[in-house]
């Protein structure tokens, strides 16, 4: 689902050929692979282990070279200005310290290079994360359900708030909508654990509430159209000065 809004991003940036490209939480690869494709040096660098071995596979059939590297993004391992322009695409709202995650954004900027960071519009997240909120909402209606990314950028003051802290210039908010096709109704029966098991509120539940949740995350999937969920993603986009 996230290639849709990489796309896109990678469409709005707008680089020259050639551009040298950071991915930051690069998770599977999806932005790099596009970059990659469409001749520009790019690099992903991700805290997981597991993603940057699938996102190194993803990479290898488009560009020999280690083009994914274990790192983390609120300490990222080059000298400062060494690329054109940093990329982190659903990733920096999500680290510990995610002004950290922008100040190093900035640090590796070369002046005047572009700074490219997207989050979801909606605090609950996107795609099957908005049906299962909205199933722990109609379950437990006195109880608050928590969302998982509560720290989320999620307008356009904030983003550019963050951007102006680290010292970037904002540019732009895109607001980009795409669809996350829906699966099988099944599908939302197997995997209320998976996408609902990082909740307090699942931790809480027993066995018997928690086969309530999922089939009622079922119910609600059959009214799902063939296109499945529509979500937004703001992409913002600031320049380092030069």
């Amino acid at each position: 689902m996230t290639g849709l809004y990489c796309e896109a991003a990678w469409q709005l940036a707008a680089l020259p050929p050639g551009a040298r490209v950071l991915d930051v939480a690069t998770g599977a690869g999806a932005l790099l692979s596009i970059a990659l494709q469409d001749g520009a040096d790019a690099i992903g660098i991700d805290f997981s282990p597991g993603m940057v071995r699938v996102a190194q596979e993803r990479t290898a059939a488009i560009r020999t070279g280690e083009r994914a590297l274990v790192m983390d993004g609120q300490a990222l391992d080059f000298v400062e200005a060494s690329f054109d322009a940093a990329f982190s695409m659903f990733g920096v709202f999500m680290f510990p310290d995610p002004i950290a995650g922008f100040a190093e954004i900035a640090r590796v900027l070369r002046p005047g290079g572009l700074a490219v960071v997207a989050v979801w519009e909606n605090a609950g997240g996107a795609g099957p994360a908005i049906l299962f909120q909205e199933a722990a909402r109609r379950l437990f209606p006195d109880r608050p359900v928590p969302t998982p990314m509560a720290r989320l950028f999620n307008s356009t003051s904030l983003l550019d708030q963050a951007f102006r802290q680290v010292g970037l210039e904002p540019q732009a908010v895109h607001s980009v909508e795409r669809a996350w096709p829906a699966p099988p109704v099944e599908w939302f029966r197997d995997n209320a654990k998976l996408a609902f098991g990082w909740s307090p509120l699942w931790r809480d539940l027993d066995e018997d509430r928690r086969a309530a949740f999922a089939d009622e995350a079922a119910a609600l999937a059959l009214n799902l159209t063939p296109e499945g969920i529509r979500s937004t993603a703001l992409i913002g986009m600031a320049r380092k000065s030069r």
